[in-house]
């Protein structure tokens, strides 16, 4: 399914915006950032034989979590095993997500998610006056360091999530694999929404309200907040990925939930 290079995929959160999907090898699926967004096993499910009908690979996104959101992954995932296909995976932004993970969907390949990536995306970084050392470590994140390497091995991950930062990124550590989102950079995300009034625990059933732009004279990129999180536009695609170790990018359409 995944031959050509880089791979490209399509990032969604809601089953009715799916379209026209010629020109991907693979259609993530999810919430990446806010457990309150993750759309219903329906939809999931929905997605899914979408894009197997269509013969892409599929990849679930799951955001970060609420303790509530442990036992909804856990009958999500318990459903998920009829069907799963080799090349299907599993985005975790929350490490709190391996056990159940291990438990219920034994057979999916784990990618981490880029709410784990530890890069440093702050939209003032660009204009900053660096020296090359400083600059190497402001393209580097969370995978880069001998410990965290080791970690990513023992649990069997190769590949991690990253955002296209403004600054550049560092080339990833042998044996590590990169997808690479854009346009849409995330620069800070919460497990509080301005959105969310109901304390019941339910899901949003109305979205995410407006997204709306925030600007300020001390940088020239503006802020899009969309629910829990904001999000600089960067469409400037790095020009050698495969000397970065990314082999693929993943496409937003939508500011991602």
């Amino acid at each position: 399914m995944e031959s050509s290079f880089p791979t490209r995929a399509l990032a969604l959160s809601r089953l009715n915006d799916i379209s026209d999907l010629s020109g991907f090898n693979r259609l993530y699926f999810g919430a990446e950032f806010c457990s309150w967004a993750m759309p219903s096993s329906r939809e999931i499910l929905g997605a899914r034989n979408l894009a197997h009908r269509s013969g892409l690979s599929f990849t679930l996104m799951t955001p970060v979590l609420r303790e509530e959101t442990l036992g909804e992954l856990a009958l999500l995932f318990g459903l998920l095993t009829d069907d799963w296909q080799s090349e299907d995976e599993l985005l975790i932004s929350d490490l709190g997500a391996l056990e159940p993970a291990r438990q219920y969907l034994p057979q999916a390949p784990i990618i981490l998610g880029r709410a784990l990536s530890g890069q440093k995306r702050g939209p003032r970084i660009e204009d900053l006056s660096l020296t090359d050392e400083a600059l190497e470590y402001f393209r580097q994140g969370s995978w880069y360091g001998q410990e965290a390497r080791q970690l990513l091995a023992e649990n069997e991950i190769s590949r991690v999530e990253l955002d296209n930062l403004l600054q550049g990124i560092s080339p990833l550590p042998e044996g590590i694999m990169g997808s690479l989102h854009y346009p849409w950079l995330m620069v800070t995300s919460s497990r509080n929404c301005p959105y969310h009034q109901d304390k019941s625990g339910r899901r949003c059933t109305v979205g995410c309200g407006d997204a709306f732009r925030l600007s300020t004279a001390q940088t020239s990129h503006p802020l899009f907040q969309a629910g829990n999180s904001q999000f600089i536009e960067n469409s400037e695609l790095p020009a050698d990925l495969a000397s970065l170790g990314i082999d693929r990018l993943v496409e937003h359409r939508q500011l991602p939930r």
